[in-house]
């Protein structure tokens, strides 16, 4: 890998970074030469790391007007959705074969449930959001795939557009901190059917509430 290709994948992973913690939301532009030098970059680098996040589905060109973080609609949430299930189910499903590597991200995942269900108390949803996807990233990251892990990252950051487009960010969110409870329950307990199905349900309904608030295209 060339230098200038590294640099232009870890600016795309700082750039998904931020809308993954809700810095960028949704129809934001992405004016070049400030963010070039907000970033310290070059815009050449810039402009590579834009190409990784368009086919990432994280942001979106316009002719004429520039690039801007990707507006989420139904017509994405089905995709990331089943994507999720997938992976996070089958994630679970592995976990009993390596207990290290569940002890370790059950740390995470209690940490990051900890953070979130503190940011709640005091209505942080933007900590909330950014504590749901780690505590996310760690359910996959029992499967030990370092590109898995990597992959998800950037559709937990999509996603993370879609919870920013609701019209009701706060309580989006905040129903889902003890539902990630749940989980961390279930599989501390060693309990990993009934963590499969919990998770199965959990984002059939988050599926279905996270459309119920968008628009059709």
């Amino acid at each position: 890998m060339t230098q200038a290709i590294a640099a232009s994948l870890d600016l795309a992973a700082r750039i998904t970074a931020k809308i993954d913690q809700g810095e960028l939301t949704p129809g934001t532009r992405l004016p070049e030469v400030a963010l070039a030098e907000e970033l310290g970059v070059s815009r050449n680098t810039l402009r590579e790391a834009f190409r990784v996040l368009m086919q990432d589905g994280l942001v979106d060109h316009i002719p004429n007007r520039g690039v801007f973080v990707h507006t989420f609609t139904k017509s994405d949430v089905e995709d990331i959705y089943a994507y999720r299930a997938f992976i996070e189910v089958a994630a679970i499903r592995s976990a009993r074969k390596n207990p290290q590597l569940l002890e370790q991200s059950l740390g995470v995942m209690r940490e990051a449930y900890e953070r979130g269900a503190a940011a709640n108390a005091v209505g942080d949803w933007q900590t909330v959001g950014s504590a749901n996807s780690a505590f996310h990233l760690a359910i996959v990251d029992l499967a030990g795939v370092a590109r898995l892990s990597a992959d998800a990252r950037k559709v937990l950051a999509l996603a993370r557009i879609g919870f920013m487009a609701t019209y009701n960010v706060e309580t989006f969110h905040s129903i889902y901190v003890e539902k990630n409870h749940q989980i961390l329950k279930y599989l501390a307990a060693g309990e990993f059917e009934e963590a499969e199905q919990y998770l199965q349900k959990y984002f059939e309904d988050s599926r279905d509430d996270l459309s119920a608030h968008l628009p059709e295209f």
